[in-house]
């Protein structure tokens, strides 16, 4: 859309620009300067850049205003608690916004999302090799092993626990891994009986085990019973509790059993035909964490707290929090993750937990429980690690919760979202016991909606197995990669093998507002004061008031120096330097200490996208460099004319072709007449297993001046003739259809074209811009 207006509340005004559509994302762009300074940070938020994955909700509202004009608006409610409104001008344009939308963002097939064309692009390009695979970062037999649980790997008699194949084709239960840990005293025959009583055939399996150190006390997870009001009973299902709870002789300590839900709601639940164990030698308690719906209320509940928050207003931000009940239900998962650590370390005892399927509050609490008794989870790979085996091998559902390439329903709700705020509080409460920080979670609350990997893109590991490993990507490629690694790397963990217990109270609590301000004005500040945070860093702390600020600081992926005693003072790495036998480094300065640091994964990076209507500023060269230039990119009418390389946010050099205009010093009044071919940028982060190429044109002699970190790649084409403006196929929509390609350089004409693949496609992803 050529042609449209940004519609903003505060302060009211209106933005002009245009509307550009592709495969991966919608995205306004405004004229160079255009934009007011108030709003500026819309810009450095890429507020404008929306994933059609993130897309929750397109409307179209039309109106009337006081001059009988008739308005015609879309209005996109995103999954990020973005809201954007657009003022079009012509009819055509929203039916052709509709229709890219209803193509890319919920096609009602994953396969068509932009993930698999992702993929394809990458592989094309030879950037992704099986060392970087992270399809098979988490390997079960090696996870229950190391664990001590008997494998086929390792033998292990003193272990009640053994790796079994019984759903080795998924069909004992469906929704469950391949492999699985179970008890070795139950057939198979047993274990079929078990899993016709438990709900959608999830039976007991084990998730963690403490090996000969805590006695094999083990966590497992479930679904509720099959009971009902009328009290059937499966012996079978009462055989494997009782072997789960004696364990390798626990004794007569009661198996404590964690029913997740409110205790009404389980009752609800078996007059509905579930249940609850209410077996000899079981302790059952209820956990109190409300269902998806509740949750869903609540997170937007608090999404609209934080669009009320106004910094020139006393507001009501403390009421609204606490009305939302967000951070009530953070608690109730954080007390049940407290009542399963206490069991298994203090008394050696088995636990179970569950919920009415199994897949959402269960993986909340086994997933946090874990990450405090093993410290394995608590490293880099560690923790991907845990997601991929909680989460994604257990079945949570992220397709139906977040609605992955189809409309939202009735299921859908942010639970993956409260569980990575659940783990920023323990970040929180125990900031030098994790190898990374927080900047791993914003970036998988991005990706969990962006569509560009397949890790999420199913509800169940058979589903992914089957149509999405072989064709799409692995997140964890890309978060391993030595350099993106670095960027949400914890340069002050300790590592310990001691459990944590967390602290459950409210007042330990801090809100993540890296994550509910992403897309706020506050934004801005909050990423100025993580600048001077990091240039201080260097400095001990010691006033009391510095130490207070310590959680919110620690809430955005930085930490400060605490203050500590003399005796106390002395840095992790340095300890670490005088273990190894090596003299400490000399104290540096707060500047060289921030520039030592590798710089964090931006989430706000800079979005140079907003020039692409001005008039091109030529790079000052000699006369000799101007002759070479033309001599290699002026063959044909269409004439390349190379400004600059990536920016400084390291995304590639932009190419955009427009019709030629008059000569015009005032760049923000260029108009386009026509709509144009643009070259999508790459997404805010590099692809996985990606590295940017080298642009194909001729080396520019020592003599020229360097190009600008924000100029873009401009390919300047004659004017058309009114009846030849048809850029579309007969009888093919704007959705359907990719821009065509502008003319290859020398270099690339030389080379053989790939198949289905534009010659300009970028090479970090492979959007492709839809003419509208």
């Amino acid at each position: 859309v050529k042609n449209c207006f940004l519609l903003v509340a505060n302060p009211l005004c209106e933005v002009r620009g245009r509307l550009l559509a592709t495969n991966y994302r919608l995205k306004f762009q405004t004229l160079r300067g255009s934009l007011r300074e108030e709003l500026r940070w819309m810009q450095d938020a890429r507020y404008f850049d929306v994933p059609m994955g993130t897309i929750e909700d397109i409307r179209e509202e039309k109106s009337t205003t006081v001059a009988g004009v008739l308005e015609q608006k879309i209005k996109i409610q995103t999954k990020d608690l973005r809201t954007l409104s657009i003022l079009l001008v012509q009819d055509s344009d929203a039916r052709g916004i509709f229709e890219a939308v209803a193509a890319f963002s919920y096609p009602g097939n994953a396969t068509l999302l932009f993930a698999f064309r992702h993929a394809e692009r990458v592989w094309a390009q030879g950037r992704c090799t099986e060392d970087q695979d992270g399809w098979h970062l988490y390997d079960p037999i090696q996870e229950y092993t190391r664990m001590g649980v008997e494998s086929d790997l390792i033998a292990n008699f003193a272990s009640p626990w053994k790796v079994s194949k019984i759903n080795a084709e998924y069909g004992l239960c469906s929704t469950y891994p391949a492999l699985l840990a179970l008890p070795k005293n139950m057939a198979d025959e047993e274990l079929l009986a078990v899993s016709r009583f438990r709900k959608r055939a999830r039976l007991p399996a084990m998730s963690w085990c403490g090996g000969p150190e805590y006695q094999f006390a083990s966590l497992w997870r479930c679904s509720q019973t099959t009971e009902g009001l009328v009290g059937n009973k499966c012996p079978e299902d009462q055989k494997m509790v009782e072997c789960i709870r004696r364990g390798r002789g626990q004794g007569d300590r009661s198996l404590l059993v964690i029913d997740l839900r409110p205790w009404k709601s389980a009752w609800a639940n078996k007059a509905g035909g579930g249940g609850f164990e209410g077996y000899a030698n079981c302790r059952l308690v209820f956990g109190g964490i409300d269902n998806i719906h509740a949750v869903r209320d609540a997170w937007k509940a608090m999404s609209a707290a934080v669009a009320a928050v106004n910094d020139e207003e006393v507001g009501s931000w403390i009421k609204d929090v606490a009305a939302s009940g967000w951070y009530d239900y953070i608690g109730a998962i954080l007390n049940s993750t407290l009542k399963t650590v206490k069991e298994i370390t203090e008394f050696r005892s088995s636990v179970m937990v569950h919920c009415s399927d199994g897949w959402d509050r269960t993986a909340q609490v086994t997933s946090l429980a874990m990450l405090c008794l093993d410290s394995s989870y608590r490293t880099q790979p560690g923790f991907l690690r845990l997601v991929q085996k909680e989460w994604c091998s257990f079945g949570h559902r992220f397709r139906t919760r977040l609605a992955l390439g189809e409309q939202p329903s009735s299921e859908y709700s942010p639970v993956i979202l409260q569980w990575l705020e659940c783990v920023h509080v323990l970040l929180q409460q125990f900031p030098q016991h994790f190898e990374w920080t927080s900047a791993v979670l914003l970036r998988l609350a991005q990706e969990v909606t962006s569509n560009r990997y397949g890790t999420f893109l199913c509800d169940s590991e058979k589903e992914r197995s089957q149509k999405v490993m072989p064709f799409a990507l692995s997140l964890w490629s890309e978060l391993l990669k030595p350099e993106e690694a670095a960027s949400w790397r914890n340069d002050d963990w300790v590592p310990t093998a001691e459990p944590l217990i967390p602290r459950v109270s409210q007042v330990n609590y801090g809100v993540w507002e890296a994550y509910w301000f992403r897309f706020h004005p506050r934004g801005p500040r909050l990423r100025t004061d993580l600048a001077n945070d990091a240039a201080s860093e260097a400095t001990p702390v010691h006033s009391e008031a510095s130490s207070l600020s310590l959680p919110v600081v620690q809430g955005l992926g930085m930490t400060l120096a605490e203050p500590t005693s003399s005796s106390a003072s002395t840095s992790p790495a340095r300890k670490r330097g005088e273990a190894a036998g090596t003299s400490p480094p000399e104290k540096e300065s707060a500047q060289d200490a921030a520039k030592r640091r590798p710089a964090p994964q931006q989430f706000f990076a800079d979005d140079d996208d907003d020039d692409i209507f001005a008039k091109p500023k030529p790079a000052k060269t000699s006369a000799p460099a101007a002759a070479a230039s033309e001599a290699s990119t002026v063959k044909t009418a269409p004439t390349s004319t190379s400004l600059g390389a990536a920016g400084s946010s390291g995304e590639p050099a932009q190419t955009v072709s427009v019709p030629a205009v008059a000569e015009t010093s005032n760049a923000a009044s260029l108009e386009v007449p026509q709509p144009v071919a643009l070259q999508e940028p790459s997404p805010a982060e590099p692809s996985s297993c990606s590295q940017p190429e080298q642009a194909s044109t001729a080396p520019t002699p020592a003599s020229a001046s360097p190009p600008q970190p924000d100029a873009t790649s401009v390919e300047v084409v004659p004017p058309v003739a009114e009846s030849s403006r048809s850029f579309l196929p007969e009888g093919t929509t704007p959705a359907q259809s990719a821009v065509a390609e502008s003319s290859p350089s020398p270099e690339q004409a030389a080379k053989p074209s790939e198949p289905d693949v534009p010659a300009e496609v970028d090479e970090h992803s492979a959007d492709k811009d839809l003419m509208l």
